[in-house]
């Protein structure tokens, strides 16, 4: 499953509503995007202040997710991470529950009056939410390392600026101080040695830290 995917979940209540009002969504979800094109090897980001992305990988992708948001950054090899992650539309959220509808995770409910307007979004299982809400829940604790996917997701929600409403109850047992200081060490972690997952740390290192995220509080 793509990160992109997993953090739509996590922002998602049951009936298709954002667990909270975030003007930092699209950024949060364009983040995410980025980081499933590194692990898809399709992108890189050099290890500068301020990284600036690389495309490494052309040819065809199957999954349309990805397809259409490395068609966004066509032309835009060398662009800073910080005006990627601002592309409207770069993550594109129907291609995204599309995907999720094919897995059986979500469906489409019916239009309003008229047929008009999007169709809502129900979330039809909330087990595979509730697994990915206990694995982060044990990174915070430190009862575990994170896998790539975890702290990628720690660092965007930490950086979005929505950390004590989406993920409230999993750092209650910490307090705000001491995860988001959790969420900085998970996110600077590039123990795994090989260059895909030393990119996405460096991501997650500018996500965690709010300097790439222009709607986040």
């Amino acid at each position: 499953m793509l990160i992109s995917e997993m953090l739509y979940l996590l922002l998602t209540k049951d009936d298709g509503q954002p667990e909270t009002v975030m003007s930092s969504y699209k950024y949060g979800m364009n983040s995410a995007i980025i980081a499933d094109l590194i692990l898809a090897g399709r992108i890189g980001l050099t290890d500068d202040p301020n990284p600036r992305i690389t495309i490494v990988g052309a040819g065809p992708i199957a999954d349309p997710v990805l397809e259409h948001s490395l068609e966004k950054l066509e032309g835009k090899d060398g662009i800073n991470l910080d005006s990627a992650v601002a592309i409207n539309g770069l993550c594109n959220i129907r291609l995204v529950t599309d995907s999720l509808a094919k897995q059986g995770l979500v469906e489409y409910g019916e239009r309003g009056l008229l047929g008009l307007g999007k169709a809502p979004v129900r979330v039809l299982n909330g087990q595979l939410e509730r697994q990915f809400r206990t694995g982060l829940s044990l990174v915070l604790q430190g009862q575990r390392e994170a896998a790539t996917h975890e702290a990628t997701l720690l660092s965007i929600i930490h950086g979005m600026g929505v950390l004590q409403r989406v993920l409230a109850e999993e750092i209650e047992p910490l307090g705000v101080q001491r995860a988001q200081a959790r969420i900085k060490e998970v996110a600077t972690d590039s123990r795994a040695g090989d260059a895909v997952r030393k990119a996405v740390a460096t991501m997650n290192e500018a996500v965690a830290t709010n300097t790439i995220l222009p709607g986040a509080s």
